[in-house]
């Protein structure tokens, strides 16, 4: 879990959870538990740490959990360090302000 006293490495991967994704392809079927077919979104899904564009490895389904729920593993940008906000894009939707990561 990622804290002040746990703080993630520059270039080390991160993953990040979160619903709200929008259409998936496969289309996602509510209430199926993801273990086979893991839906992507549609739409680009981007990552800023800070002023700094982190790299997304992985935006799908979250294996074993059920449908709707994201999974995102992103690596942390190098050059970033301290409580940095982060924010994720699914096409033109973001996430709230106020979530951060604490680099190191």
């Amino acid at each position: 879990m990622n804290s002040a006293t746990n703080p993630a490495a520059p270039g080390s991967v991160l993953i990040l959870y979160g619903t709200g994704e929008g259409q998936t392809v496969p289309a996602g079927v509510d209430g199926k538990v993801a273990t086979s077919v893991f839906p992507k979104p549609v739409q680009d899904v981007t990552v800023q740490i800070g002023s700094r564009t982190a790299t997304v490895l992985y935006a799908g389904a979250a294996p074993g959990f059920v449908s709707g729920v994201l999974q995102l593993n992103i690596t942390i940008p190098e050059g970033v360090t301290g409580t940095l906000p982060i924010s994720v894009k699914v096409g033109d939707a973001a996430t709230p302000a106020g979530l951060n990561v604490v680099v190191r």
